[in-house]
């Protein structure tokens, strides 16, 4: 054997005697690209496989798993070019649709007989508060909030949750949501054990806000305590959203039930919704000055911020066999819920600045005043 550097001959052996240099290829390694792009590296036998990754997931175990694509090729070059088109799943193809869109059509799909079907549609009233979000953004705590909002009987809330049920059902398929869990069989009506959902306590609370000088995102989940906005209603927020002299800001749930709803601010987080608003864009940015998407924001924003503080927040088992952490962005509005429930305030204008369904016959016979939500406000 001849060696690959100075040409002296080489017994059957890792180094060259006269030089040194090692006579064996290192094995190689994986290309390196931007974030996102995929990656090619060699297999033992000589071809060339391509990965990407399609986003992630949680296991039924809580552990959280990334969805791959890949395919091998024989020449690098092709491996290479296959990336764009490997990353282009049929999930990512699949327009992004809201709640509404899903049901729109879904509907003329279900077979059912008229009585079943106007059921259904009956139902359906107290989802739309839900039909502006994206489907995949939807998060259990939200179908729930619809649930235990709904004014109704028992055999309503059954319907509604036998109805979302079907969405999700129609929705896996289609690849409309981003992974094969049906959130419906985590619902729970009257009487039923539902799934404990906690609220950060004061001395979190307090813990957050001390972090938000120096902690990314602690400030966004402290404005989100003090706003009660659902996570995908205060990340899609704007600057344009912010009242700078009425000290408020307007967003919710596109819909009759909520739709642009005032949210007065409180005077312990106006320094924080100002210093976000200063900029033009989304309230709540990613690295890249972007609006998060939900899942991004919880797993590279929520989490590691919470963290950060010193809360300790580790993955349980509730009702239904769900493992999550104990504290999720949905938590937040949980926790306004429970400040707000300590001051004085008419019932009418608490159901304002939360957004429930159930005050929408209230926004139709009672005024609701900006003084009145703003004293609520500023004494939580």
């Amino acid at each position: 054997m001849i060696c690959v550097k100075c040409g002296a001959e080489v017994p059957d052996m890792p180094y060259c005697g006269a030089c040194g240099w090692k006579q064996e290829k290192s094995p190689p390694r994986r290309t390196k690209r931007g974030n996102g792009q995929g990656c090619v590296y060699t297999l033992p036998s000589g071809k060339y496989k391509a990965v990407v990754i399609l986003g992630y997931y949680t296991d039924e175990n809580g552990v959280h798993r990334r969805r791959t694509r890949s395919q091998v090729f024989d020449k690098k070059k092709d491996a290479v070019a296959a990336l764009p088109s490997l990353r282009e799943s049929p999930k990512q193809k699949q327009k992004l649709l809201t709640v509404g869109e899903v049901y729109a059509a879904w509907l003329p799909t279900h077979r059912a007989g008229k009585s079943t079907i106007d059921c259904y549609k009956a139902a359906w009233k107290y989802l739309a508060p839900l039909s502006s979000m994206f489907f995949p953004e939807v998060d259990v705590d939200d179908l729930q909030d619809c649930i235990d909002d709904c004014p109704k009987g028992r055999r309503t809330k059954e319907n509604l949750r036998a109805l979302i049920g079907l969405l999700y059902k129609y929705a896996i398929p289609r690849h409309i949501v981003s992974d094969g869990l049906n959130l419906g069989q985590y619902l729970k009506v009257d009487g039923e054990v539902s799934a404990h959902r906690d609220a950060l306590t004061d001395l979190e609370l307090a813990r957050i806000r001390r972090g938000c000088a120096a902690i990314p995102y602690a400030s966004d989940i402290l404005i989100m305590c003090y706003t009660g906005f659902r996570p995908s209603e205060y990340l899609a927020l704007t600057s344009e959203d912010y009242d700078p002299a009425a000290h408020t800001l307007k967003g919710g749930a596109k819909t009759e039930a909520g739709r642009g709803r005032i949210v007065t601010v409180s005077p312990k987080i106006l320094p924080f919704v100002e210093r976000a608003a200063a900029s033009p864009g989304p309230l709540c940015r990613n690295p890249s000055g972007e609006a998060w998407t939900l899942r991004d924001f919880s797993e590279r924003a929520f989490y590691p911020a919470l963290e950060k503080c010193g809360i300790d927040n580790p993955i349980v088992e509730v009702a239904g066999g769900v493992s999550r952490h104990r504290i999720t962005p949905h938590s937040c509005r949980h926790t306004f819920a429970t400040l707000i429930k300590r001051v004085q305030g008419a019932d009418k204008d608490k159901l304002e600045l939360m957004g429930h369904t159930s005050g929408e016959m209230l926004r139709h016979y009672q005024d609701v005043g900006l003084r009145d939500l703003q004293a609520i406000t500023d004494a939580i």
